[in-house]
């Protein structure tokens, strides 16, 4: 599960009225391997939560209902790109070139305003989605609560505090969700039928965290300055960025919705549970996110900085691309032994389909770092976006055709084509910008 309180990095500017936060002293240095140390050990409290949950929801609730929750988690997932609307990576590289309290008060007013100019069509693509899937419209409370942890997870201001570098804050918070919703969850989840249970502790933990988000960013900005006006300039701003980013998100998310519209709830339960298993691989690789889009954004801005920024480029591509083989292997010297003990009997065929997703790995991997550490800080916003609309349909093309043939592992094998098409799109582009030299040019030899 993704509560509101994201993980991310920063720290506000100074300002001669109160003193800067304790997370980084006023304009001092911030080292990125310091960054990214911490904040992959915040998301190791992630990583603990969804190894104790999903294999607790696989036995208590069975495939079937599983597999009905799960769907469920899929809208909400829709829900959420939706609302967000490529605003955080806008937010980011903004609020990361601010320094003055009246500013980034301006800017966090700007994004609630344009969340809530999306409240609207999200809250209808979630009372569609409800009524379109056979599973849902069963227990429709199930649909609507993930509507509302979608719209409530919009608003969460993991961009405000990743742009403003806030590490300690950001996991702070994140670890409190879990604190509150886990052992509620193993507390009152009893049995097959309890699903909305889990959405509904869900939902109550995420109002917990955001408000107190809220009252955390507020300290720090001038109250004056923060208008709720500039939501529908935000969303044109945003829009290339939504259609690289969110709406991409929004279609790979929404795998496990589309599998239910057309297929048993026990195959939705054996795919879904996959995906999630593959989805905690993929987000190991989020962390880094955090921390290098909004130092790469701040260090290409600056011409000092700048060869910093390509250097920084080239080994992150090495080491997240390997990092990205690495747990495909790892996924097929493991999975065949730790699925059944993770989920218990009845979702053997789950191995299968997490050996077709674990293909992924390496290719995500290197779309990732091409793009959110690349393209966007060079401000390629439009060129991405074509690519990433043009993946993004083909996906879900490729999920209604070959899901519909073969079930869950049609949608595997979709979701892999996709994400080797986009990989290798992602580098031709960067030959196309005589960006590829650049970045590998050596540092002894920068000519």
């Amino acid at each position: 599960m993704n509560p509101p309180a994201t993980l991310a990095a920063g720290a506000l500017a100074p300002d001669p009225k109160p003193a800067a936060p304790a997370d980084a002293p006023a304009d001092a240095p911030i080292s990125t391997r310091r960054a990214l140390t911490f904040v992959y050990a915040g998301y190791a409290f992630r990583y603990a939560y969804l190894l104790v949950l999903i294999p607790f929801y696989g036995r208590v609730l069975g495939a079937e209902e599983y597999g009905r929750l799960l769907a469920a988690m899929s809208l909400y997932q829709v829900v959420w790109m939706l609302g967000e609307y490529g605003f955080p990576i806008v937010g980011t590289r903004e609020a990361a070139a601010s320094r003055d309290r009246t500013l980034l008060g301006g800017l966090f007013g700007r994004h609630v305003c344009g969340r809530l100019w999306m409240a609207l069509p999200c809250l209808a693509i979630g009372v569609g989605g409800t009524l379109l899937s056979p599973l849902l419209r069963e227990t429709p409370l199930l649909g609507a609560l993930a509507t509302l942890n979608g719209l409530l997870a919009a608003f969460n201001l993991g961009w405000f505090f990743q742009g403003t570098l806030r590490f300690r804050t950001s996991v702070a918070l994140e670890v409190a969700g879990f604190a509150i919703n886990l052992p509620l969850i193993l507390w009152l989840v009893r049995g097959p039928g309890d699903g909305q249970v889990a959405l509904a502790i869900l939902l109550g933990s995420s109002i917990v965290c955001t408000l107190a988000a809220y009252a955390i960013a507020l300290r720090g900005l001038e109250r004056s300055a923060i208008r709720c006006r500039g939501g529908r300039s935000l969303i044109r701003e945003a829009t290339a960025l939504f259609a690289h980013k969110g709406f991409t998100m929004m279609m790979a998310g929404s795998s496990t919705y589309l599998l239910s519209l057309f297929s048993t709830a026990a195959q939705v339960g054996w795919y879904g549970a996959a995906e999630r298993l593959a989805a905690v691989g993929l987000s190991l690789m989020q962390p880094a996110n955090h921390v290098l889009i909004g130092t790469v954004a701040r260090q290409v801005s600056a011409k000092e900085s700048e060869a910093d920024a390509y250097s920084l480029m080239r080994t992150a591509m090495l080491v997240m691309t390997a990092f990205g083989g690495v747990m495909l292997v790892g996924t097929f010297l493991f999975a065949g032994a730790a699925v059944p003990r993770i989920l218990g009997a009845g979702f053997e065929p789950t191995v299968a389909l997490l050996h077709v997703l674990a293909l992924m790995f390496p290719f995500a991997a290197l779309s990732q770092v091409i793009t959110g550490y690349v393209l966007i800080p060079l401000r390629h916003d439009r060129l991405v976006s074509l690519v990433a609309v043009a993946g993004a349909i083909a996906t879900v093309m490729l999920v209604l055709v070959l899901g519909h043939l073969h079930d869950g592992t049609g949608v595997a094998w979709a979701r892999v084509i996709t994400q080797v098409a986009l990989a290798v799109t992602a580098v031709v582009v960067l030959m196309h910008k005589q960006l590829l030299g650049r970045i590998w040019r050596s540092p002894w030899n920068p000519v």
